[in-house]
């Protein structure tokens, strides 16, 4: 069984994204807007900067109180924006603020996590500018890393605008045959496709009958129990003696996310020089 390291991709891509912003008359400066103080979301953002920081981006961490009126939201980050060449903004938000309207408030030249609706609306009719949302070219550059042969029958199981949507879209130009399904409708003959890209959030929801012999599995799930154990999509035990290939949780896609989400700002910033 060959695992897709992640880990090992992310160290190469570092360095080429340190040759790359060396060749950049300015250094790229990044925010990070967060809304509260998760500790989950606290994890998630400092891994972003401590990545930033050693590719040679400046970034900026940005918190407001998880109190904070929609409104003000919308004035500060229309009041901060200008400083940036990228913006994100840490999800999820407190349950009174309006998830999509604040990531629509993201011009879309510094929409670097593309997640705006006008970012998607370019990314999915091929309309220039567009940014790939960073987990979907994350799990295609682990594919490509791998020199995968997408021309197979891929099946994405998740349907959400941050993975499932859009990885269909970058697979769907290599796939041979490709189709998507959610755990609601059901994952009916997922052992007869070729790649499986899993991302629902339900810790081991996939076992070894769900999958094909020899198949190529990319878990993009993960789950943290009570007792602080991470978990996938994909049993990987149940698995492993059963797929050609797997990505692990941890340390398969994710260290890529944050990478490639770095790759979206630096490209922007290469197309303007």
């Amino acid at each position: 069984m060959l695992i897709l390291d992640g880990k090992k991709v992310a160290l190469e891509e570092t360095e080429k994204l340190k040759h790359r912003v060396s060749l950049l008359k300015n250094k790229p400066k990044l925010g990070i807007i967060q809304v509260g103080n998760l500790s989950e979301s606290n994890k998630y953002i400092n891994n972003k900067i401590n990545k930033a920081n050693e590719i040679g981006i400046i970034s900026e961490w940005i918190k407001y109180d998880k109190n904070i009126s929609e409104k003000k939201l919308l004035s500060e980050i229309n009041n901060i924006k200008n400083n940036f060449d990228g913006l994100i903004v840490q999800l999820p938000l407190p349950s009174h603020i309006n998830k999509q309207l604040i990531l629509n408030s993201i011009d879309l030249d510094k929409d670097i996590d593309g997640l705006s609706e006008k970012n998607m609306n370019n990314f999915y009719n091929d309309i220039q500018p567009n940014f790939c949302p960073a987990t979907a070219r994350a799990i295609f550059l682990l594919l490509e890393s791998y020199k995968v042969n997408l021309n197979q029958n891929i099946m994405i199981i998740g349907e959400s605008n941050l993975v499932g949507k859009p990885i269909k879209k970058l697979l769907s130009k290599f796939a041979k045959n490709i189709e998507s399904r959610n755990k609601e409708s059901g994952i009916a003959g997922s052992n007869l496709f070729d790649i499986l890209v899993v991302a629902i959030g339900d810790p081991n929801f996939i076992k070894s009958k769900d999958v094909k012999q020899n198949s190529i599995i990319v878990d993009v799930g993960i789950t943290i129990t009570k007792n602080n154990e991470i978990l996938g999509d994909v049993d990987f035990n149940d698995v492993k003696d059963k797929v050609f290939a797997i990505s692990p949780v941890p340390g398969g896609v994710g260290p890529l996310t944050v990478i490639c989400l770095l790759k979206n700002l630096i490209d922007k910033l290469e197309s303007v020089l």
